[in-house]
């Protein structure tokens, strides 16, 4: 039996072309070897938790959004008092009332950072009068007493099919005031947000940074190991 040329030449010609493939693979994994990627210090946009809780007569919904702690190099000591982000979102034919709370702090505070401090009340003192009874009369409190915090407990109204934004870039925000533990990279801190007594309890953890964290000193190999460099050119 006799083979065909053609055939002979062609078979040699497919050889041929899958080992220049195999070479260009290995070539393509040899230059990206031990290099990073240019994603690796990517970040998404949205990463903060989302929740979602039907409204009791089943019209609609109440949603939290990118609910976040700020971001903290070292994060927050117990003590501490932690700012959070969140949209609250009212997706409902009627306005609600939203109350939020923790039990891993103290209280959960409403921060306005542009309202004007509310001033100590005056304090009233004795005074005698010529009858030998006594008056009470206000008098000022002294000038180094700090004014009362501006906030109050974290209670929000909101409009029917409206929602609201708080975050320390807004203006107002929500803050945790006296965390009982740490929060730090990796944790959460529970939530409960209230919608008119229901309940939507989430965990808000710590924001992505904005800006990437600064790098540590560069690692100097032991003696006797070679150092990972590229060799000088000559």
């Amino acid at each position: 039996m006799t083979r065909s040329k053609f055939g002979t030449r062609r078979g040699a010609v497919l050889l041929a072309g899958l080992a220049m493939a195999a070479t260009a693979s290995l070539l393509l994994t040899g230059c990206g070897s031990g290099q990073i990627s240019s994603t690796a210090d990517t970040v998404p946009a949205i990463d903060g938790i989302d929740a979602d809780l039907t409204a009791a007569n089943g019209a609609g919904a109440y949603r939290v959004r990118n609910l976040t702690a700020d971001f903290k190099l070292g994060g927050y000591p117990a003590g501490s008092d932690a700012r959070l982000a969140v949209a609250l979102y009212n997706d409902t034919a009627s306005p609600v009332t939203v109350r939020v709370s923790s039990p891993s702090a103290e209280a959960v505070r409403l921060v306005n950072p542009n309202a004007t401090p509310s001033p100590t009340p005056a304090q009233p003192t004795a005074t005698a009068t010529p009858t030998g009874g006594a008056t009470a009369t206000p008098t000022t409190p002294p000038a180094t007493q700090a004014p009362a915090p501006a906030g109050g407990p974290a209670e929000i109204t909101i409009p029917a099919a409206g929602y609201v934004l708080l975050n320390s870039q807004q203006g107002n925000f929500l803050q945790l005031t006296g965390l009982t533990e740490a929060l730090n990279e990796g944790d959460s801190v529970p939530l409960v947000f209230d919608f008119n007594g229901q309940q939507l309890t989430t965990e808000a953890g710590l924001a992505v940074p904005l800006s990437p964290l600064p790098r540590g000193e560069p690692v100097v190999p032991d003696e006797g190991h070679e150092a990972d460099v590229a060799p000088e050119q000559s």
